[in-house]
């Protein structure tokens, strides 16, 4: 038996659909579920820790409405190679402009997308997402100093000691089997790196434009959510009491309302 498996309702979503491969012309492969519905699309960016089977809650409750794209995009990119990358993976779909719904590192690299493929975007969700690197910065888990010279297997250790620490709960699991069964170690070396040392990027002028976060996030505080909000003063403000900082996993309802009501407008 493995260990760390995936929860029945993960491991049905991911063993139920079939998952695609893509080349941007660079090194770097991105994979992806696509439902191929002839439906309006929704693009689902999860976080840095996981694949897109973490965004299996959005992905069902909109599977029957959307062509839903939920992706796992490659790690050591920077924002400019992941906005490209993800414009190129959506031509060679035929997809149209879509609604893009970003969490986390997701969402800072979704900005970038925004602004450099504008006519992509119908609609742009920004949830539990920070300004730059010095946001995460006080987590050993983010220490960029750290991450620059550490191996991807002492990476791993890290944050599979730092996760099995939390008190056993649904989270947890989730967690611990994105760390261990989805992602390469060096893919999530990658992309904590890029984390860690994030730029501040450009506000987007992006139609349709949340900004979301959590009460309870620990991993981005409250002078941090507001620091994220002051960037988007016009755009719509989704501020949920729980959800923590994974809020499409553990507190799945209210969220997919209030990304009904975004969706519908």
């Amino acid at each position: 038996m493995s260990t760390h498996p995936a929860s029945p309702a993960l491991a049905d979503w991911s063993r139920e659909r079939e998952w695609h491969r893509f080349t941007d012309g660079s090194p770097a492969v991105w994979r992806f579920v696509d439902n191929r519905r002839d439906a309006p699309p929704l693009v689902l960016l999860p976080g840095a820790l996981g694949d897109a089977s973490s965004a299996w809650r959005m992905a069902e409750a909109f599977d029957a409405e959307h062509r839903v794209i939920a992706v796992t995009y490659p790690g050591g990119c920077d924002a400019v190679a992941l906005a490209d990358g993800l414009a190129a993976l959506l031509r060679s779909l035929g997809v149209g402009p879509c609604a893009v719904w970003g969490s986390s590192y997701g969402a800072w690299w979704a900005q970038a997308f925004a602004q450099r493929h504008p006519a992509c975007v119908t609609a742009l969700w920004l949830g539990n997402t920070f300004v730059d690197g010095t946001d995460v910065a006080a987590s050993p888990l983010f220490d960029a100093a750290w991450l620059a010279d550490a191996t991807s297997d002492e990476v791993l250790a890290r944050w599979d000691a730092a996760l099995s620490a939390r008190p056993d709960d649904p989270l947890r699991a989730v967690q611990l089997h994105l760390l261990h069964h989805t992602l390469p170690a060096a893919q999530l070396h990658g992309r904590l790196r890029q984390v860690a040392r994030a730029p501040a990027l450009p506000p987007v002028r992006a139609a349709r434009l949340v900004v979301s976060d959590c009460a309870d996030d620990p991993t981005l505080g409250p002078a941090v959510r507001e620091r994220v909000r002051a960037r988007y003063p016009d755009a719509h403000a989704v501020r949920l009491p729980t959800g923590g900082h994974y809020p499409h996993i553990v507190a799945p309802g209210p969220l997919i309302d209030a990304m009904r009501v975004w969706l519908a407008h």
